[in-house]
């Protein structure tokens, strides 16, 4: 190497070495601050978000190798500004003072031999928080912070707030987000969307986890497009786990009589709505055989699911779909793909199944339709399962977005603690009105219907018919009188095979009956269907797929790569 570049190596080194200090040195700063003794939730959302801002700081530096491998790409004169400010910003109790009005006060000084202990017992996990959250996702979080803050050298300082000024502190909040926007906006595209992504998977984690309405609202308040990648459906899954806290679906219970009066933070109101049968106008007098049907509710189009509830479980079940028709209510959001749910119609009106030991319900979806019409005929509802027979067919990109929609339809549910139980082709809703088509991104859809049978993830289960049609989207497992308890592994299987139809366009008994059948079945299945299909042997195929190793690499399936793409058949 020559005089020069051992010079430029040299000089890189330092570089990289003042940045690794002034790394620590910031690491030690956020500790500092959110470990000053101070009550009170406005001090706790300040601590939640410097909390998160630290984490984002954390992620930062483990991209870029900053305590291994640094990466040689990344301008470290630059990086070292940026650091330096940011230190200064959190350790200069001076400019905390005068600029942010957040006066910090030694209340005590500890030996440096006892730096350690002392430093383990700082980087505890907080009592409550996002920090209390992260350490049980991330519990080597709080670790790294203790041996950054005992390899900084030097004694360890304890503070307390004598003074706490809320506007200014969010101002701090801002200036520190700014510094940590700078050090992410200088990693390239690849590792801005890996860090983006992988925040965001932190936040989805929490949300599943977190108990409180206020630890929610505070994670909705840390979402930016800066921060990390689809803010949006994270909040919409952040609100609908509120409305389920606020439903008494928590740890501690509520009727929904009492629940439907409270307004979780945020001013998310909920209220259930009981509608007025007089005011529905229905096609038919018979009851679909589906259990569900397009009708108006005052003059306005409107779909309607039935739900059939056993008598004997009508108190509990009733209770259930009142929480339905609440949470499907407040479905603001785009990126959930589902009709919204303007109330629920009581069993007495006149429809009745014929079955005396059961009762009626109906939720009430409006029916958005997006695109203009020319009012040449009314509203028809299509299910996706009908759309694999007609003469277009969709684009990869169209075929994509259809996939991606519902998958982050069924994660935002999941997220907020429910399950489907019901995901086919055939509750994948598109509304034709005669002057669109059911493309995606020109069509009325797709929606996600089927919510019959959904439940909170910790309430009672409720066993679902046995229709062989419907038996092929259900994991063997939750399959027969010895059956498992529904979980969300069952509704991603049930996912898997409508992304399967998507993939390659077609039925998904029309996909299991190309597949060369390997041996014939021991029993026959209960249900026989006038339509002649053998339901017993697509069963049995089904079930030799899922055994099979080589699921990627059987001929009659490898077509899923060729007609959606390697990525597609691998989450498929």
């Amino acid at each position: 190497m020559s005089a020069g570049g051992l010079e430029y190596a040299a000089g890189a080194g330092g570089l990289i070495s003042l940045s690794l200090t002034l790394f620590r040195g910031c690491i030690q700063g956020f500790e500092i601050i959110q470990l000053a003794a101070h009550a009170g939730r406005e001090a706790d959302n300040f601590r939640c978000k410097l909390e998160f801002e630290q984490y984002r700081l954390m992620q930062w530096a483990e991209r870029i190798g900053l305590e291994e491998q640094p990466s040689e790409r990344l301008n470290w004169t630059l990086v070292g500004d940026i650091l330096k400010q940011l230190e200064a910003l959190l350790l200069d109790t001076q400019t905390l003072k005068k600029k942010y009005h957040l006066d910090l006060v030694a209340v005590d000084t500890l030996a440096p031999e006892t730096s350690a202990a002392a430093a383990t017992t700082a980087a505890a996990p907080p009592k409550t928080g996002f920090g209390k959250l992260l350490s049980k996702l991330r519990p080597d979080f709080p670790l790294a912070s203790s041996r950054i803050i005992h390899e900084s050298n030097g004694s360890v300082k304890k503070f307390k707030w004598a003074v706490f000024d809320r506007s200014r502190a969010a101002n701090l909040i801002a200036d520190i987000v700014h510094f940590n926007n700078c050090l992410h906006g200088l990693l390239d595209n690849v590792n801005q969307d890996f860090v983006k992504s992988a925040l965001g998977s932190v936040l989805r984690d929490i949300i599943s986890r977190s108990n409180a309405t206020s630890e929610l609202e505070i994670i909705k308040q840390l979402l930016t497009s800066s921060h990390v990648a689809a803010p949006a459906t994270i909040g919409s899954a952040a609100s609908l786990k509120q409305i389920r806290l606020v439903l008494g679906l928590g740890p501690s219970h509520n009727s929904i009589e009492q629940s439907a009066q409270r307004t979780p933070p945020g001013g998310i109101k909920i209220k259930l709505v009981q509608l007025k049968p007089h005011l529905l106008q229905r096609g038919s007098p018979q009851l679909p055989p589906n259990g569900r049907e397009l009708a108006h509710y005052k003059a306005k189009p409107v779909v309607i699911e039935w739900k059939f509830i056993d008598r004997a479980h009508e108190k509990e079940l009733k209770t259930r779909v009142d929480q339905l028709a609440i949470l499907l209510a407040h479905t603001f959001d785009p990126s959930f793909h589902s009709l919204r749910c303007i109330g629920f119609l009581p069993k007495d009106v006149s429809y009745q199944p014929d079955d005396e030991n059961s009762i009626c319900y109906g939720l009430v979806f409006e029916l958005t339709i997006t695109s203009n019409t020319s009012g040449r005929h009314a509203p028809i509802i299509r299910p996706l399962s009908t759309l694999f027979a007609d003469g277009r067919k969709p684009s990869l990109n169209e075929r994509r977005d259809i996939a991606l929609a519902l998958a982050e339809t069924i994660l935002q549910l999941h997220t907020a603690g429910w399950l489907h139980k019901g995901i086919r082709s055939d509750n994948v809703l598109y509304i034709d009105t005669g002057d669109s088509k059911w493309e995606y991104g020109n069509a009325n859809g797709p929606f996600l219907a089927g919510y019959e049978y959904a439940r909170p993830t910790t309430a009672y289960t409720e066993a679902m018919p046995t229709d062989p049609e419907q038996e092929m989207y259900r994991h063997p497992k939750g399959q027969g009188l010895t059956r498992a308890n529904f979980r969300r592994s069952f509704d991603l299987f049930a996912l898997g095979c409508v992304l399967l139809e998507i993939g390659l366009w077609s039925n998904l008994s029309e996909i299991l009956h190309r597949v060369p059948f390997e041996q014939e079945p021991k029993a026959k299945m209960s249900t026989v269907r006038s339509d002649k299909v053998d339901w017993v042997r697509l069963e049995t195929t089904k079930r030799q797929l899922l055994q099979n190793d080589d699921f990627e690499k059987r001929s009659d399936l490898a077509g899923i790569a060729f007609h959606a793409g390697k990525t597609f058949q691998q989450v498929i």
